[in-house]
């Protein structure tokens, strides 16, 4: 057995001992990545792929047995309206769920402006209302937090990296609250921008505070924290006006059983995925998150590490882009595509031709490297820590055993 990647310009082969993975692999983890992952300026790009393990469903797939795709299946107006439109509403099903969204933004649209018709569009605006409840339903709220030892292992393996290091960044495309949630049970510090204990609003400057530990030989840093950006948006997020200055709080979110119920983020702020979300992602504070990305991946010898990404969203490709333009920006790309060549996103067509000319690139693909469960298990490079306290409670309950 053996799997491709780009390393240097040069498509490399793997050997691959399913037996021994861990030693398979002993290259690439301790060769090529243990140097980028040890980047004081190391930056993440996750997305959906990381969290199908939980529970989680790609979104970028037709599915007419979806249940968002049933209810434009089966919609109906009430309203007079040409045959034509009606037919092409019902056949948006057929389309991925970002394709159906954004058409239906645009009828919308045109109903609210081109041709006047206020019946037609609240007509059609409850649609895209019952459209996004479905779609939440269906692909976010299915996760299951009980199950997040993947983001354990991963939030484990990185910040047992070394202490001098700046803390890493976490820019992820998930509305979901599996970082947050994995690293509250671990004792980790998670700066997302918030700030404020019964009232947390948005403050971009959050992301400049550290934490440190005072002792008698003088402050140390915390570097059991990370920093995370949610780029479109969360369920824990809401409007509110009163909030400066962007008028977004945070609400605590509880699962039950493992489970978050749709009526506890029923107000949620989040950018569904459509097409036309870069233009939407320009209003604030979506903006001021997509302006952190940019300055982490333009600051010197900055590294980006990408999982479980399409490639599929323009306003994110648009930024990786213009990073690449930094002679000294580093890339590597954690693909699920066995040939990315024939991919439907022709950013990762692009990416993958230019690896082989970019040294600065580096990818890996194929239907393992891809897969989130073994790029932590097998790929990530980990620093063993060790916790002396382990040793004490072992100790002492061989003495309590002995004594008994």
């Amino acid at each position: 057995m053996s799997y491709k990647y780009i390393y240097q310009k040069e498509e490399k082969e793997l050997a691959f001992d399913a037996a021994k993975p861990i030693e398979s692999t002993a290259e690439i983890r301790n060769g090529i990545l243990s140097k980028f992952f040890s980047a004081d300026n190391l930056n993440f790009l996750m997305s959906n792929g990381c969290s199908y393990y939980a529970g989680s469903k790609a979104i970028n797939e037709e599915n007419e047995d979806a249940d968002c795709a049933k209810i434009l299946t089966e919609f109906e107006f009430q309203n007079p309206i040409d045959k034509a439109i009606q037919t092409r509403v019902n056949e948006l099903a057929k389309e991925r769920p970002e394709l159906a969204l954004d058409k239906l933004f645009e009828l919308k649209l045109f109903y609210e402006s081109t041709l006047p018709n206020t019946e037609i569009a609240t007509e059609i605006n409850d649609l895209i209302e019952n459209f996004k409840e479905a779609f939440v339903k269906q692909f976010v709220l299915n996760i299951d937090y009980n199950q997040n030892k993947l983001h354990k292992s991963f939030l484990k393996r990185l910040l047992s990296r070394d202490s001098k290091l700046s803390k890493p960044n976490i820019f992820t495309l998930n509305y979901d609250l599996l970082f947050e949630m994995t690293a509250e049970k671990l004792g980790i510090f998670v700066n997302n921008g918030f700030t404020g204990f019964h009232e947390r609003a948005f403050y971009p400057s959050a992301y400049q505070v550290d934490y440190h530990i005072k002792n008698p030989d003088g402050a140390k840093r915390i570097n059991k924290s990370i920093n995370l950006y949610k780029l479109h948006g969360s369920l824990s997020w809401y409007e509110d006006e009163n909030k400066p200055p962007y008028g977004i709080g945070e609400r605590q979110v509880i699962p039950d059983n493992g489970k978050i119920e749709y009526d506890t983020i029923r107000e949620g702020t989040i950018i569904y995925p459509v097409q036309s979300k870069k233009k939407h992602s320009l209003d604030l504070p979506y903006s001021e998150m997509l302006r952190q990305f940019v300055e982490a991946l333009n600051k010197h010898n900055s590294v980006l590490i990408i999982a479980g990404y399409s490639f599929l969203d323009e306003h994110i490709n648009d930024i990786i882009a213009n990073a690449i333009a930094n002679p000294d920006f580093n890339l590597v790309i954690f693909s699920y595509e066995e040939e990315p060549q024939n991919n439907k996103s022709n950013f990762l067509k692009q990416l993958y031709a230019d690896a082989k000319n970019d040294t600065r690139i580096t990818m890996f693909y194929g239907n393992y490297f891809g897969d989130f469960e073994n790029i932590i298990n097998v790929l990530m490079p980990f620093t063993e820590m060790y916790n002396p306290m382990e040793d004490i409670f072992s100790v002492f309950q061989s003495l309590k055993k002995a004594t008994n």
